[in-house]
This record gives C-alpha cells, sequence and structure tokens, in this order.
C-alpha cells in the first residue's frame, strides 16, 4: 500500500487527492451526453450539422476520461486494496466506450454517402451505436453502484447514536 508521498504515476494523486473519484465524474456526465446527442442527430437530420461535431467531441471526451478512470482506478487500487467487482465492471466501461466513439464516427462518415449500400451501412451502424452506447451506460451505472457500495456501504450503515460519541465540533449542528 502507498502512502500520499509515494504518488506512482501521473493517473495517482490531483492536488493531493485521488484523481479517480475525480475523473469519473467526467464520464458520468459525457458518455450519457454523448449518447442522447448522437441518437438526437441521427434522428433529426437537419441537427446534424450544427450538433454531430459536439456529439462526436463530447464521445472522445468521455473515451479519453473513461481511460483515465481506469488508469487512475489502478493508482487508486494501489492504494486501499483490490475493489473487487468494482474493477472488472470498469474496465469493460473503456472498451465499450471506445467502441460507441468510434463506431459514431463510422456512422458520420458513412451517413453522407448517398449510394443504396452506404445508407443502408450507415443504418446498420447506428444499430451498432444505440447498442454500444446502451451497453456503455449500463456498465457505468454497473461500475459506479459498486463503487459507491464498496465506498459507502460501511459507513452509512453506521447507527444514528454515533453523532453523539463524536467530539463536539464548532459550527456543527447538532440533531435534536
Amino acid at each position: 500500500m502507498l502512502t500520499p508521498g509515494d504518488s506512482q504515476s501521473l493517473f495517482d494523486l490531483f492536488t493531493g487527492l485521488p484523481l479517480h473519484p475525480l475523473i469519473i465524474h467526467i464520464v458520468i456526465v459525457m458518455l450519457p451526453l454523448a449518447a442522447l446527442a448522437m441518437i438526437v442527430v441521427m434522428v433529426f437530420p437537419r441537427l446534424r450539422k450544427p450538433y454531430l461535431p459536439v456529439a462526436l467531441g463530447a464521445s472522445v471526451i468521455a473515451t479519453a476520461s473513461a481511460y483515465v478512470a481506469v488508469k487512475s482506478g489502478e493508482a487508486l487500487q494501489e492504494r486501499v486494496g483490490w475493489p473487487g467487482v468494482h474493477a472488472e465492471l470498469g474496465d469493460t466501461v473503456f472498451p465499450l466506450t471506445a467502441l460507441f466513439t468510434l463506431a459514431s464516427i463510422g456512422w458520420a462518415v458513412t451517413s453522407r454517402w448517398k449510394t443504396t449500400a452506404a445508407v443502408w451501412l450507415s443504418r446498420v451502424i447506428a444499430v451498432a451505436v444505440v447498442s454500444l452506447a446502451i451497453a456503455a451506460i449500463t456498465f457505468l451505472v454497473l461500475a459506479g453502484h459498486s463503487g459507491a457500495k464498496a465506498t459507502w456501504e460501511d459507513r452509512i450503515g453506521a447507527p444514528a447514536s454515533i453523532m453523539e460519541e463524536l467530539p463536539a465540533v464548532p459550527g456543527r449542528i447538532e440533531n435534536r
């Protein structure tokens, strides 16, 4: 186990705090946003020109932040121990997000072609985009839930009387 001064990698600490719980929030926001944006631009052709770059940008940011989340999770694991199923679920989010991004880019390219074969290819890729978005978001939710459970389950289950056992802290509002 590492102590705070034993930073081992770029992905370990950010201003003295573990990078992992900070970076995951970018994934949590950007992946569903990218998925929703891609679905909107696929369903409404008039919105493609202004919003397709935004959708693709969000998917690239989601993929990059998912990669950093995996690497920072590995660094955090060195400090606190193996997080169990959370690590396995989290390791699945990055490849699914990367495939979603690649499929989105593929759809953006093929949707501009006008041949019959290209239209069908574009439709197949659109199904892949939606399927990968659903899979990536599902694993993101499962990984997030398992991480939150591993972090908070023992702490939230504390009895309400624990507040009475804590030392007096100036400014703390007492439950009465």
